[in-house]
């Protein structure tokens, strides 16, 4: 579902690089409503499913709402004081960093080596839109731009992962990914519905 966000990132891109950007922003918003579809499609799939919440589960959603608690307020209030201060080019690019940064812990929480690879990518698009930031003749739609490159690569690929990775858990438990006629269908045994209980999980995360 994170595939949403890349469409924002990537709306910058007509109004900085012209007809070039608006291409780019159509492949996206392509690619983020095929991704936005498997993922309402998927999160249908598991819901069919026995799924009890396990103390593994709990302390994973106690871990990230601690997390989501510390990142999100940090860039918060930071783009408040940077539009108080008149820097508001400034805004995306510590957005996306401190996201991109929120990454790096939540690849150790949640046990996903790809969370290591995709921080520093949005990560150093903020970075170059940063360097570019500190000249005043480029355009804040310039900063925003170059930001939302990492932000909308990070994004997607991210998308890419999950929707694999759910792939590949279905696969195990025996309840390969479909369009469902009913969950019941495809399920005829305990020990099936048991395999089947992590994918929810794995899904949310």
């Amino acid at each position: 579902m994170m595939a949403g966000y890349a469409v924002f990132y990537a709306a910058w891109w007509p109004f900085a690089w012209g007809v070039a950007g608006a291409v780019a922003l159509v492949a996206v918003v392509v690619l983020a409503s095929a991704f936005v579809l498997r993922g309402l499609a998927q999160i249908r799939h598991a819901a069919g499913y026995p799924s009890e919440p396990t103390a593994e589960d709990r302390r994973l959603d106690r871990a990230m709402g601690v997390l989501n608690s510390v990142t999100h307020p940090i860039w918060l209030l930071g783009a408040v004081l940077l539009l108080v201060f008149g820097q508001g080019r400034w805004v995306l690019p510590l957005m996306v960093f401190v996201i991109g940064a929120h990454f790096i812990p939540m690849a150790g929480i949640l046990g996903r080596r790809i969370d290591y690879l995709l921080g520093p990518v949005a990560m150093l698009g903020a970075v170059a839109a940063g360097v570019l930031a500190l000249d005043a003749r480029v355009s804040w739609l310039v900063v925003f731009a170059v930001t939302g490159i990492g932000g909308a690569a990070s994004t997607l690929a991210y998308a890419a992962y999950m929707a694999r990775a759910n792939r590949q858990l279905c696969e195990r438990a025996a309840v390969p990914f479909q369009a469902p006629r009913r969950p019941t269908d495809d399920l005829h045994t305990p020990a099936q519905l048991t395999r089947a209980d992590p994918i929810l999980h794995a899904i949310r995360a």
